[in-house]
Order: C-alpha cells, then structure tokens, then sequence
C-alpha cells in the first residue's frame, strides 16, 4: 500500500515536471517557428530535381556519408511528397554514398518510457519521431540498428557497418555505436526545414567533464527488451538522464566549425549542412575556453530535478538490483 501511495506522489511529481517540460518545449518551439524554422510549406512545390543539384552546391558529395533530419512539412514540398523525396535522395547516394536518419521508438521522456517494459525489434518498432523516418525506415535496403530508444536507420555503401553492434555496449554513443562511425567515417549532416541542432550536442558528452551543462548519462543502467537474432533477450543500457532543465546558447558556435552553414531548395526552404568531426573539435576548443552551448537558468529548479524528483521516480517505477535497474511493470502479454 505504501508503495503504490509513493508511485502515486512520484507520478504527480513526474507530471508537473512534465508540464514544465511540455511548457518549455512549446515554447522552444514557437521560438523556432518566429525565427524561421519548422514552418509549413506549399505541397509538391519543389521539383525533386533540386535535391542532387542543390546537395552538390552546398558541398554534399554522392560519395559522402550524411546523416539527415527534416520535417514532415519539408518533405511534403517536393514533387510527389516524402516518398518521392526519399527516393531522389537515396538514388543521390547510389552506390557509393550512405544515407542515415534516426529511428527513435520513445513518444516521451525516455527513463518514462522504459519504465512501460516495453519490447524492441528492429523489423517491427516503429519511429515515433518522425513520419519521414518511419517510411524511410520501411523502405527495402534500410538497415537498422538495434537499440531500445536510440536506433538508426541507414542505406547504402557502409549501412552494414554502421548499424552493425549498436547493442553491444550499454552506452548509446559507444564506440560501437552508428554515431561514432559517423564519425569515424568523416560524414556530415543535413537539416531540412528544421532546427539545425546536431547529434555532436549528446556525442560529446563522453568527451566533456560531469560537472558542465549538458544531458549526460544516468548513472545506473536500465534493463532493456530486445530481440537479437530472432531470439528476445534482456539487456542493461545507459539512458539519457533528462532531470535538469537548461536553455540553448547557440550563438557560441558563430564564427567556429560548429556553425552549420545554410543553403536552400526552391525559394524558402532552407537546408543547413556541417561536417560532424569538424564540428565536434569545434565543440571542444569551446569547452576548453569555458564557452558552453547550455546554460542552467535555475539552479534552485535543477536542484529540485536531480534530487528531489528524480530519486522518486526511480524508487517508484524501477527495482535496483546488482547495480541495475528493473521497470516495475510487467511485459505486456
């Protein structure tokens, strides 16, 4: 009985921690939509055409490999909607270039989400990120990682490799992962129509001290669900530990290699491509200089995330066992 009143606080906890968050990220978002990002455009406005002519000019080569994110609305512009933009930029990197996109499974905060037990397959999970991601996930020759929040999805020359041993380490940015073969591999990332925030924001924690701002890692590994080679099977891994709030200070990358550089397909619809080694490096003079890319606007407010609500709501919907922790709830049958 005791228990179930504690989940009940940690909950009730959790949910106004939750509508802060929501709170902040509609306004992050609205904040994006008033300088120009995540904005609607005109179906079918954009011949296809554009996309290899305009890749060239902005330096993305066939034979790269690129990361990319976009909007729904984005690709909803060019002739023949997502589809047809899918399979213009995938017949881009033919043969000898890869083309990668995230294939994320959670639809709320992580930790919440894995506390459900819920049950990962690369084959079936579906991307709850993004519809453009989820078709070019099914699309046949996509290959994906195998990892319970954090999967990718890739196609072409080194799509193999890259998704390749994602689940053998605990760590989602491992060295095994797909995104430090990214960078192994040189590639660089495309933004279209969307906020140009990059996954060298979350790589290079690993290489940055505990004690800056950023979303580092929780201490304690969560016990997962996956499927391995036909085989379901349990596994621990790191989670993101997202109890803090901090807000975005971009404007530290201006005039470095981690500034993105912007580019355009038709009109309107601007596109910003980054090398991703040149930009992590970028990012590591600048916290060798103390400049950071978050601020803690409230420390008090942190305070009470790290030590107040986030001890409860592991205590609530985890058991900690031999240094791991196991969601509550039962699989779903």
């Amino acid at each position: 009985m005791f228990l179930n009143i504690y989940r009940k606080l940690a909950l009730a906890a959790y949910s106004r921690y939750g509508v802060i968050r929501k709170k902040n990220s509609r306004k992050a978002m609205e904040h994006k939509r008033n300088i120009g990002y995540n904005l609607d455009y005109a179906p079918g406005s954009i011949p296809v055409s554009e996309i290899s002519d305009q890749l060239t000019n902005a330096g993305i080569l066939s034979t790269d490999t690129v990361f990319v994110r976009i909007s729904l609305s984005a690709g909803l512009a060019f002739e023949g909607g997502v589809q047809a933009f899918l399979k213009a930029l995938m017949d881009y990197f033919t043969p000898n270039g890869t083309l990668v996109m995230s294939s994320y499974t959670f639809n709320k905060s992580p930790i919440l989400f894995l506390a459900d037990n819920p049950f990962f397959d690369s084959k079936t999970t579906t991307d709850q990120l993004s519809l453009v991601n989820e078709l070019f996930r099914r699309t046949p020759g996509v290959l994906r990682s195998i990892h319970p929040t954090h999967s990718v999805c890739a196609f072409g020359k080194n799509a193999k490799w890259i998704v390749a041993d994602h689940h053998k380490s605990e760590y989602c940015y491992s060295p095994n992962s797909p995104f430090a073969r990214l960078y192994e591999l040189g590639a660089k990332e495309i933004s279209i129509g969307v906020y140009p925030t990059s996954i060298s924001f979350h790589y290079i924690e690993q290489f940055v001290p505990k004690h800056i701002p950023g979303y580092q890692d929780l201490d304690t590994p969560i016990m997962c669900r996956l499927k391995i080679n036909d085989e379901e099977i349990r596994k621990p891994f790191k989670d993101t530990d997202g109890f803090a709030y901090y807000r975005s200070n971009y404007d530290v990358f201006i005039g470095t290699k981690a500034q993105p550089q912007k580019h355009f397909f038709g009109q309107n619809l601007d596109f910003y491509t980054l090398d991703l080694p040149d930009q992590l490096n970028a990012m590591k003079i600048l916290v060798e200089q103390k400049q950071y890319w978050h601020t803690e606007p409230s420390k008090l407010k942190n305070f009470i995330f790290k030590k107040i609500i986030k001890p409860m709501i592991l205590k609530a919907f985890f058991n900690k066992k031999d240094g791991i922790l196991y969601p509550v709830k039962e699989p779903a049958k």
